[in-house]
């Protein structure tokens, strides 16, 4: 009998001592801190510490004045939403201002730094949160005035394009800044 009692209060000790050691083991469902921020590719998107950079899925080339555009992209464990605010806020503070935004189970977010854009693309899965972040240079503007004429010239279906106006499947010329000649598809309505 008293040999059993020094078994249990052996046994009854070493579970003590072993459950001492317990709070060292850190809780696989609490998210971690997205408040600390490092610098990556680009030196003036902050990217929370938890989200690590994914090689394989990056993209950055580095222009004539040294500055990096591209894709760069991220994965971590974090909740989507929480990263989207704390990325908008880590912009804010970095001189990026916010020209749209889309929230949900994919999410987007779209700024401007004179003369930079950066697009942030948010995609939440069951354990990791995905970052996709794209920084480009300014949009020549130019090219953008073209646009509502090359849409309604398709529309009309007419052949070619020389000088400003646009036609058909095919254009040739140098009034959009370029030279040379391409296709164009025309998707089918």
């Amino acid at each position: 009998m008293k040999a059993r009692m020094m078994f249990a209060g052996l046994a009854a000790a070493l579970m003590l001592a072993g459950c001492s050691n317990m709070s060292s083991f850190s809780n696989p469902f609490e998210q971690p801190s997205i408040t600390e921020t490092y610098f990556s590719q680009f030196r003036d998107v902050p990217i929370p510490a938890p989200m690590s950079t994914i090689p394989s899925e990056t993209l950055v080339t580095v222009g004539p004045d040294g500055s990096k555009f591209g894709l760069e992209s991220f994965s971590g464990r974090v909740d989507g939403t929480s990263l989207a605010n704390v990325m908008m806020q880590n912009m804010a503070r970095q001189g990026w201002q916010l020209r749209g935004s889309s929230v949900g189970v994919r999410s987007v977010q779209l700024y401007e730094k004179s003369p930079h854009y950066a697009a942030i693309f948010y995609r939440e899965g069951v354990v990791n949160t995905s970052m996709d972040v794209w920084v480009v240079n300014g949009v020549n503007v130019d090219i953008l005035s073209l646009v509502p004429e090359v849409h309604n010239s398709v529309n009309s279906g007419v052949s070619s394009y020389s000088g400003s106006t646009y036609s058909g499947t095919s254009y040739s010329g140098s009034s959009y800044g370029g030279t040379g000649s391409g296709q164009v598809t025309k998707l089918s309505e």
